[in-house]
């Protein structure tokens, strides 16, 4: 199992001049067998430029880091497991750190907090704006909603793999793996609308690639 992650500004710099060799349009219907890669000469660009806003208020959950020079962000992905731990988050603008709810590195002279949370506010795309938290321990955690039930299309091996390296390019991209021998490819992102998860079933077949918003 591989897992892969880039950070938002990678991302952008990714699909501005990324294509994805040899994974392009699909055709067919839902079930086993519905979508297809293409060819390896088919290209295909990356479905936008940046990640795409909320239309209303979201929530995420994960830890919270702010260091001086860069202040709070939302680990949406994976944390390295140092100390203090580190990772590239989403920039959080009027975060508050709430007595008695977050570590500090103050012992070893590190100034950095870091705490888990669920986080709402809104999402422009870039930063959230915080209109409330609560520490993750307090949180009554939902599931996210179940995705349509998809059979994942009959591929080869290397249509896979290119399947594996084309979801790279998806703006917000936090971590991608795939679900056995004949997949689907999970992803998880930063935030969708649906356009992306569209751009996906269009790019590499319906079924083939499932998307997991983590602001939602």
């Amino acid at each position: 199992m591989t897992v892969m992650r880039v950070t938002l500004a990678a991302a952008s710099a990714l699909v501005a001049g990324v294509v994805l060799a040899g994974c392009g349009s699909a055709t067919g219907g839902a079930g086993g067998g519905g979508g297809s890669a293409a060819s390896p000469s088919t290209s295909m660009s990356a479905p936008r430029l940046a990640v795409p806003p909320a239309d209303g208020p979201v929530t995420g959950q994960g830890t919270v880091i702010e260091v001086p020079e860069k202040g709070p962000e939302l680990c949406l992905g994976p944390v390295m497991e140092s100390f203090p731990p580190q990772c590239e988050g989403i920039p959080l603008a009027g975060w508050t750190w709430k007595t008695g709810s977050f570590e500090d590195g103050s012992s070893v002279g590190n100034p950095t907090k870091w705490g888990t949370y669920a986080v709402t506010g809104t999402f422009d795309g870039l930063t959230v704006t915080v209109t409330s938290s609560i520490p993750l321990a307090l949180h009554d955690t939902v599931a996210p909603p179940s995705p349509r039930p998809m059979a994942p299309p009959d591929l080869s091996a290397e249509e896979w793999a290119a399947i594996e390296t084309g979801v790279r390019v998806i703006p917000g991209m936090l971590t991608s793996m795939r679900e056995g021998d004949q997949g689907p490819v999970l992803v998880e992102v930063v935030h969708d609308d649906g356009t992306l998860q569209d751009w996906a079933d269009q790019a590499f077949g319906v079924g083939a690639v499932r998307l997991t918003s983590m602001l939602r």
